[in-house]
């Protein structure tokens, strides 16, 4: 989801909403995304934030999704939002890191979706992205 969707989602049961961003720029007055745009606030929610920008090792610049963040990512997903009835992951357009770590944890967790439908419909994810997390679920 873009965070315009994820704020207007209401949960109607327990959802696991993973929210991301890039890192916030130590020279600048902006607030983050989740302090300017929150999310509805609801009893049903268990949120976590993730900061990491949409790049790759070969490109764009900034902070790199990697191997820690997805060993986090992962762990705190298996302690507390396997027992979520919906996942709720959002970036900034939702077109390329939270598509990555959605469709990886559909991967990983055996959540049900269909995959392949997924990589069709969000064919602009992040792939490094998913990739790393599938690499550390093997050694998780």
């Amino acid at each position: 989801m873009s965070i315009f969707d994820a704020i207007k989602y209401v949960p109607s049961n327990p959802t696991y909403a993973i929210r991301i961003e890039s890192p916030p720029d130590p020279k600048s007055n902006i607030k983050s995304l989740a302090v300017r745009y929150p999310l509805h606030k609801s009893d049903l929610y268990t949120i976590v934030e993730y900061n990491f920008d949409d790049r790759t090792p070969d490109f764009g610049s900034g902070k790199l999704f990697d191997e820690e963040i997805a060993q986090l990512l992962l762990t705190y997903f298996k302690e507390r939002g396997l027992s979520k009835e919906t996942l709720l992951v959002h970036c900034t357009r939702g077109e390329n890191r939270s598509p990555a770590v959605g469709i990886a944890l559909n991967d990983i967790f055996k959540l049900g979706y269909d995959t392949q439908e997924l990589k069709r419909q969000y064919s602009d994810a992040t792939w490094y992205v998913y990739d790393v997390l599938l690499d550390v679920a093997k050694r998780f």
